[in-house]
Parts: C-alpha cells; sequence; structure tokens
C-alpha cells in the first residue's frame, strides 16, 4: 500500500472515530431535510475521479446529513446504539471480504459461525439442529416458509406446485415479511391467513384451532405456524406452548418468529418469555436488535437437520463445491445466497468481548430502561399509557386544554418532535385508530436520565404546539 493510501486511511479512521466520539454527545439525532435539498448536497458522479481530500471531507458532509442511530436519543427503530468491539468485527469482515460459500476460502469465519450456531441452538434447547446465517429477520422468516413446504413435500422443490391449496397462519400483529414471503414462496398472499391477536397483540389460540380445522373441511393444507416471540410493535409473545399442542395435532411447522424477542436469551428477567421455544421447528435471532451487532446479524435455527440442504440446494457448481476433505464444511450447499458475507464475526468478537454474562447483563440494563420509562409515563397525567410490555412501551400524550383528539396531537408531537431532531421516536397505528409513540429500547447506550429528557422534551413540544 502507498505512503499516500495509509495517510487516506488514517484520515478515515480519524473522521469516523470523531464522528463515534461526538455522537453521543451532539445536541441533535437528526436534522431533517426533504430529498430535494440533500439532492443538491450530493455531488454529480464525473468522468475523472477526485482527490483523497475531497473523499473525506464527503464523507464528513454523508455523516453530518445521516441520522445518528448510535446516538443514545435514537429510539426509533428495533436497533441502535454502538459497540467498538462489534463494529472492530464489522470492519475486519469486510476488510477479509471471503463469500461464505466455502470452508476454503472463509475457514475461520465459518468456524465461527457454525460455533455461534451451536452456541444458540443450545440455548434455546435444540438438542440437535442446524442454523445459518441470513441477510436479516424477513429473510429468515422465508426460509423457514420454504422449510415448511419441503418438509410437508420435498418433491415440491422439483416439481413446483400441483395445486395453490396451502395455507400459513400468523397472528394480526405479525411482521409484514410473512406477508412478502408468502409471495416469494407462491403460496400466494391470499393464503396467508391472519389470526385474531387479543388486546395484548397475542394470538388467540382457539382461533387458530378454529381457522386450520374450517380450512381443512374446506380442502385446504395447513404448512406452517408463524407464531412471533417480540411483535414490532406492542412486544407481545404469542403463547406458543398451546401453539405448539395444535400444530402436533394437525402436523403443521411451527416457527417462531423471535427477531426482536429474543434476545431474552441474554437476559435472566425476561428469559420466561421465551416459554416453548424448544417447540418451534424453527427460530428466527436477530443479534443486531437488542445485542448491538451492526446491522445486519440475523440467523435461521432449526431442530431439523438436513432440512436446510434439503430446501436450498440446486446445480453442481463443481466450480465451487469441490469434493475434498473439508467440504462438508461448505456453508453455501444450504443457504439461499452464493455471496454471503462474513456477519458472525461482528457477533463473535461482542461475544468474546463481554462473555455471556456481560450481555445478560447488557439486555437487563436496556429492560430496566423499559420498566423505567413505564412507571415515568404511568404516573405523569399528560401522558396516557396504551401498552407497556418486554421492550417496548407504548403511549400517547394529553394537550393541556381538551380541545383536539387525542390520536391527531399525539401524531402532530411526534412529527414536531422529528423536525426538532433532539430525540427520534416512531410512532404506529391500530386498527381501531388509535395513535400512539411506540418508544423502544435496543440502545445499550441509553441511560435512565436520557429518558427523563426524552420525555421532558416531549412535553415540551406538545405545548409548543398548542401555543401556535
Amino acid at each position: 500500500m502507498s505512503h499516500s493510501k495509509d495517510q487516506f486511511l488514517n484520515d478515515v479512521f480519524l473522521t469516523l472515530q470523531q464522528y463515534i466520539r461526538e455522537s453521543g454527545n451532539s445536541e441533535k439525532v437528526v436534522t431533517v431535510k426533504r430529498p430535494d435539498a440533500l439532492k443538491k448536497i450530493l455531488p454529480a458522479i464525473s468522468e475523472d475521479g477526485v482527490n483523497d481530500q475531497t473523499l473525506v471531507q464527503e464523507l464528513k458532509t454523508i455523516l453530518d446529513h445521516s441520522v445518528q442511530t448510535i446516538h443514545p436519543m435514537f429510539l426509533n427503530q428495533l436497533f441502535g446504539g454502538f459497540d467498538a468491539a462489534a463494529w472492530a468485527g464489522e470492519v475486519a469482515s469486510t476488510l477479509l471480504n471471503p463469500t461464505m460459500a466455502t470452508y476454503e476460502i472463509a475457514p475461520m469465519v465459518t468456524l465461527i459461525e457454525k460455533r455461534i450456531v451451536n452456541e444458540l441452538l443450545e440455548m434455546m434447547g435444540f438438542e440437535r439442529g442446524e442454523g445459518i446465517m441470513v441477510t436479516g429477520g424477513s429473510n429468515s422468516n422465508l426460509l423457514a416458509m420454504l422449510c415448511a413446504r419441503t418438509d410437508y413435500n420435498p418433491s415440491i422443490r422439483q416439481t413446483g406446485f400441483g395445486h395453490n391449496r396451502f395455507r400459513v397462519y400468523v397472528s394480526a400483529e405479525a411482521h409484514y415479511s410473512f406477508d412478502k414471503a408468502a409471495n416469494i414462496t407462491g403460496i400466494g398472499t391470499q393464503n396467508l391467513i391472519q389470526v385474531p391477536s387479543n388486546d395484548k397483540g397475542e394470538m388467540i389460540p382457539e382461533e387458530l384451532e378454529r381457522i386450520i380445522a374450517a380450512d381443512i373441511k374446506d380442502g385446504y393444507v395447513p404448512i406452517m405456524v408463524g407464531a412471533t416471540f417480540g411483535t414490532t410493535v406492542l412486544g407481545a409473545f404469542d403463547p406458543v406452548p398451546k401453539i405448539a399442542r395444535i400444530c402436533e395435532t394437525y402436523k403443521v411447522w411451527l416457527h417462531v418468529d423471535a427477531a426482536w424477542g429474543g434476545g431474552a436469551l441474554f437476559s435472566n428477567s425476561a428469559r420466561h418469555l421465551l416459554k416453548g421455544i424448544q417447540l418451534a421447528d424453527s427460530v428466527t435471532f436477530d443479534a443486531h436488535k437488542t445485542l448491538g451487532t451492526p446491522l445486519i446479524t440475523s440467523f435461521f435455527l432449526t431442530k431439523h437437520s438436513g432440512i436446510l440442504k434439503n430446501t436450498n440446494r440446486g446445480g453442481g457448481a463443481e466450480y465451487l463445491f469441490h469434493e475434498y476433505d473439508n467440504s462438508e464444511w461448505d456453508t453455501g450447499t444450504y443457504s439461499l445466497q452464493c455471496g454471503r458475507r462474513a456477519d458472525a464475526l461482528k457477533f463473535w468478537l461482542l461475544w468474546r468481548s463481554y462473555g455471556t454474562e456481560g450481555l445478560i447483563q447488557r439486555t437487563e440494563h436496556i429492560l430496566e430502561l423499559a420498566r423505567f420509562a413505564t412507571k415515568e409515563i404511568a404516573e405523569n397525567p399528560r401522558f396516557k399509557l396504551i401498552h407497556s410490555n418486554y421492550l417496548n412501551v407504548c403511549f400517547q400524550v394529553h394537550a393541556r386544554r381538551d380541545v383536539e383528539n387525542i390520536n391527531s396531537f399525539t401524531l402532530k408531537v411526534r412529527n414536531a418532535l422529528l423536525k426538532d431532531g433532539r430525540a427520534m421516536v416512531n410512532y404506529a397505528t391500530r386498527a381501531d385508530g388509535t395513535v400512539f409513540f411506540r418508544l423502544v429500547f435496543p440502545n445499550h447506550q441509553t441511560q435512565k436520565g436520557h429518558i427523563s429528557e426524552l420525555l421532558k422534551i416531549i412535553l415540551e413540544t406538545a405545548d409548543r404546539i398548542e401555543i401556535a
């Protein structure tokens, strides 16, 4: 590497280091700008390249105009924060730049991924099984649907559907990725059936069984139930033990989307929420949601050894998958992807840095933040607590004068909060029209003081709207 490139990399890392250092103390999480304004900032792609100093300056500009997801007041999505060890793994995996298709090209990271998978399988109570890292929880839910199809009839992989009478069941609160998966797999979105949920957002098992029995009577073939541990909006955990009994009765594959709620694996106080996870046929788990790794750190885990290869194998690819002593370690033979990043490395370095007990302490910290926020909101008459479970706290804000619908007022406050930029919290709308703040706690940088400040800013914003 030339001396000039040494200087460039040094400048890049100094820029990133400064961003990391300043983001935790900056006044704003985001400065909202319209797309047309940001387009003016972006330079045109030119025929000739630019020098290193210009690139570094452009990098600074990009950082300055982006959402600071590592900021402690970023509580908008189901991820956030920064961890140095995990980030080191992210940088190293990009530098190594292997494809995870074969052991030959990715020996160390293949072993690391398999070791993490085996550890997670054991934690979930799967005595035997297998797993693989995927491009997100949505991809894992898709893979579950494909495995359920294979489990029902392995020949569908070659012959395709002889009919379109399959049915998949999820709760009304399930992630929208199941709808996409029904489309991609050919099962059809009209055959993805939403099972009613109770007021807590939990699937109602009696309704599930009633619908399955009626579908069978009408000639449909149930092949999968997608339960959820930690729904996106309410943080609800479906009653998997009861659902598992129904799946066993009707011989249906049970998948649990624990992308969000799976973080309770690394917890003492919330581990009980995962009751029945060992009864699932497959599980989605995202380490980037609650453990602090960068996007994407997602896993598909199943108790059925061999199902991944039966589902995903295809073609010969002799040029890639050579027959030699280590060929059984090639993960490309049971992955949907060929080119696959070494995402395991960031989770590995994080886990090695903290140890299992350290990760438990980190998870207990964000769980305590959720409990603290719930108490502060419940005790303040200006707020109306809608729901609190796991790491989700849902609430509305009252105007001082009872002159406006609380739903429309809450939405106005949230939008004004976003423009203010000092904190970033999302909102959600239920089927009955209820609009509320959806405050979530994946960010390990957040402390109780930040929560108190957030609630203060929300009330200040509400008052400002009333005066305007």
